[in-house]
């Protein structure tokens, strides 16, 4: 039973990444480019999100910022492997596993950083849960623990958990305006739920997804090569953008959108009207 939930938990973030990855490993002999790294000194990838105007990775040696295909920043001097990956504003939640030198415990449960990940501060679950998929919107929080294969909600920024069950989906875009409401995909389908997922319905869509990402006016997903918008909390998409390669993931702030097409980065400073390559 575990290793079959392990199976439906990271299936969203092999797709994400396995072409995405392999394609770094292709530019991993290139040389560091300024005071960045080489892509090549990062093993495994485990998130993208959008911070600001930046594209920052959740990575098994720490947090780092996405220049190009060829660099890297490092964003803090913490080593640890970040399982899970949550923003919020200016604040960034992690989980995961201390690295080599780490003095965090193992797992390291549920961290906060409000500099830009140049320090941690330790939110609970210390010793207790992996998070392998992490989502935030204020109070409202989401979390897939990887020990017990189940989804767990908190509704005062991870001050305190509850559980909901063995986790089924694959991707949660929790509803920005409303507290315990959230999108979520189930083998690609959409489930809606108003009451945290103790209560859920499928909504009917001829799509199928790969991932989704909400944040105040602005509610996309993915699907094949394309990315979608919503304007009525998930009920109609319309299509804004093609890609040349499958989508896999998007990720949004106010500033920015960046959607990861094959084993590329592409990135939207108005609004998904155009997108370039980084």
């Amino acid at each position: 039973m575990r290793e079959e939930s392990d199976q439906m938990r990271n299936k969203n973030v092999m797709s994400v990444f396995a072409s995405f990855v392999a394609g770094f490993l292709l530019l991993g002999s290139s040389p560091a480019m300024g005071s960045g790294q080489s892509i090549g000194t990062i093993s495994h990838i485990h998130s993208v999100r959008a911070f600001g105007d930046q594209v920052i990775l959740g990575t098994h040696e720490g947090l780092f910022r996405y220049v190009d295909q060829k660099t890297v920043q490092s964003m803090g001097p913490e080593n640890f492997d970040i399982m899970g990956l949550a923003v919020f504003g200016k604040k960034l939640y992690a989980s995961g596993h201390p690295g080599p030198g780490s003095k965090l415990p193992e797992p390291v449960g549920l961290l906060l950083s409000t500099d830009s990940g140049k320090t941690w501060k330790k939110l609970g679950l210390q010793g207790e849960v992996d998070f392998h998929l992490l989502e935030s919107a204020g109070a409202d929080m989401y979390g897939v623990d990887s020990g017990s294969g189940n989804l767990l909600y908190s509704n005062n920024a991870g001050k305190k958990w509850t559980s909901r069950g063995k986790n089924v989906v694959s991707d949660i875009a929790i509803n920005p305006e409303k507290v315990g409401s959230a999108l979520a995909l189930r083998d690609g389908k959409l489930i809606s739920t108003q009451k945290s997922f103790t209560k859920m319905r499928a909504i009917n869509s001829t799509l199928t997804f790969t991932s989704l990402d909400w944040i105040n006016g602005s509610l996309l997903a993915t699907g094949g090569k394309s990315l979608y918008r919503s304007s009525d909390s998930g009920m109609t998409w319309k299509k804004i953008s093609d890609f040349p390669d499958s989508v896999s993931t998007v990720t949004q702030s106010s500033k920015i959108i960046a959607v990861v097409a094959g084993n590329s980065i592409f990135k939207s400073t108005d609004g998904g009207k155009t997108f370039n390559k980084l």
